[in-house]
C-alpha cells in the first residue's frame, strides 16, 4: 500500500489526518485502528502528501491556500471554512488546561503531551543476572545514588523484582 492509497483509505473510513508541524495527527474509528501501525511505516510519504495538499489548492469560498482534509462523507473539505475534529480537539484541549483535579490531590505541573503517549514500558528478563543487577540498583537508590540506582526509584526497582519472583520489602 502506498502513502495516497493509505490517506484515501483512513479518510473514506472516516478517519481524520492533520499536520502538526513534522507530526501527523490522526483520530480513527476503531475498525481501522490497525493502520496505525501502516501510517507509521509510511510516513515520510504521508507527511510528503499532506504536506502537498496542505499548500496545493485554493478555496473557492476564501480565496486563499487553504489546509484540506476528507470528510466522512468523502469530500474533500476547506480547513480554514469546516476545522478538521483533530486539529479543533487538540487546540480546545491545550488552550482549556488542566481538568477538574480531584479533592485531596496537588496539580504539581501542567506540561499536556500531544497523542500518541507511551503509558507503560514492557520488558522480557530471560536470565537471572537481571535480579543481581536490580538488587544493586536497589541498594544504590536507598543510598540515595541516584546514578548508581539507574535512575530508577525504590518503589519501581522493588516492582520489577517482585516481577521477576523476588519479593522485598524496604525497612528503611
Amino acid at each position: 500500500m502506498t502513502g495516497p492509497e493509505l490517506i484515501q483509505e483512513i479518510e473514506a473510513s472516516g478517519g481524520v489526518l492533520a499536520l502538526s508541524g513534522d507530526r501527523i495527527r490522526y483520530e480513527l474509528p476503531g475498525h481501522v485502528a490497525p493502520l496505525v501501525e501502516l501510517l507509521r511505516e509510511h510516513r515520510e510519504e504521508v507527511l510528503r502528501v499532506l504536506r502537498e495538499r496542505e499548500h496545493s489548492a485554493l478555496c473557492y469560498v476564501h480565496g486563499a491556500k487553504a489546509t484540506w482534509w476528507f470528510s466522512p462523507d468523502r469530500y474533500w473539505v476547506c480547513e480554514r471554512c469546516h476545522p478538521a475534529p483533530v486539529a479543533t480537539a487538540l487546540e480546545e484541549t491545550t488552550q482549556s488546561g488542566p481538568p477538574q483535579i480531584p479533592d485531596g490531590v496537588r496539580l504539581l505541573c501542567w506540561d499536556m503531551k500531544y497523542p500518541p503517549v507511551a503509558i507503560e514500558t514492557w520488558a522480557i528478563v530471560n536470565e537471572p543476572l537481571f535480579i543481581r543487577t536490580t538488587l544493586k540498583q536497589l541498594e544504590s537508590a536507598l543510598k540515595g545514588d541516584c546514578l548508581g540506582a539507574g535512575n530508577w526509584p525504590v518503589r519501581t526497582l522493588v516492582e520489577r523484582l517482585e516481577c521477576a519472583g523476588v519479593k522485598v520489602e524496604v525497612t528503611t
